[in-house]
């Protein structure tokens, strides 16, 4: 009886300073009343400035207790020879995270500035390298901080909160990280492709300055982002909305899939929805997307738009 009359009180201690682990998305609500907590980490990932470059968004206004980590400038995504926005070396990344005062007891919750789809898409690009990193305890802020900041009644901070260094130290699950050899092999075997662009770059209408030349990998399938959140928002649609959307693309949604777009950034939100809100596990991301297989002479390139331009 003393045994488990020790652990009942040790659970309430533990759940008065420690987070209840949630799924892969929190809200606003949980966000209220969990952010300061002792292993919890917030990870404001805003990159805009104001003022010019001489304040940011971040400083004038954050989640209590969360610390700032700028998406395209700290170091989350690197260029690999001509190929930007690709993965950067792990002992680089261990470094980055470590210094967020983040090791393998946190919970990190990416708070994006959940302005759009593509502001979402930011988070989940950072999700992805948390669990490709053998990081599962990772949520994302739906709605991002614009979204909490729409109650009145929650207080933000301002100024900077300085973390206090840990190690972090990864455990890679390579098999997340298919390279062009295996997204090719994939795809003689029947893997769905699915390209995450507007449709205006799938079809090859216009072509995005990162990449070489215009169209898809041959036999993509497309789906927007902007479809994936409410309104292009930024609020992720329900599982059921999502599982709809991804059958009206012709997509079957338990299918082993490779998700790709421009750099990996927009596919990031495609995997994420394939993933980790409609449980396909055998849902995989190509990191270098079109800007890696437009650049290598011998990987096809669909252009279903051929009109001489």
């Amino acid at each position: 009886m003393k045994r488990i009359y020790t652990g009942f009180f040790l659970a309430l201690w533990l759940g008065s300073t420690w987070a209840q682990t949630p799924g892969p998305l929190v809200d606003a609500a949980w966000i209220a009343e969990n952010s300061c907590l002792e292993d919890v980490r917030v990870l404001d990932i805003r990159s805009k400035k104001i003022d010019g470059e001489s304040r940011s968004e971040y400083a004038l206004g954050h989640i209590p207790c969360a610390v700032h980590s700028d998406y395209v400038k700290a170091g989350w995504r690197a260029k690999k020879g001509a190929v930007p926005g690709m993965l950067p070396p792990i002992d680089e990344l261990e470094r980055l995270i470590g210094a967020l005062g983040i090791d393998e007891t946190t919970h990190v919750v990416v708070a994006p500035l959940g302005e759009n789809a593509k502001s979402m898409a930011a988070a989940t690009r950072v999700y992805w390298t948390f669990k490709l990193l053998g990081h599962d305890r990772v949520s994302i802020l739906n709605g991002g901080t614009r979204g909490h900041a729409a109650d009145k009644s929650r207080s933000l901070e301002t100024g900077t909160t300085t973390p206090v260094p840990k190690r972090f130290v990864s455990r890679l699950r390579p098999e997340m990280l298919p390279d062009h050899e295996q997204v090719a092999a994939a795809a003689a075997d029947g893997v769905v492709l699915v390209d995450y662009r507007r449709a205006d770059e799938y079809l090859g209408i216009t072509r995005n300055g990162k990449t070489q030349k215009p169209g898809t990998l041959a036999g993509a399938h497309n789906l927007p982002i902007e479809w994936l959140t409410v309104d292009n928002g930024g609020t992720l649609r329900s599982p059921e909305a999502l599982r709809r959307l991804t059958v009206l693309a012709e997509i079957d949604p338990e299918a082993p899939q490779i998700a790709f777009c421009n750099t990996g950034h927009n596919s990031a939100l495609g995997w994420f929805v394939s993933s980790e809100m409609l449980g396909n596990a055998r849902s995989r991301l190509y990191d270098g997307s079109m800007a890696e297989w437009s650049r290598l002479e011998e990987r096809p390139i669909e252009r279903k738009f051929a009109a001489a331009d």
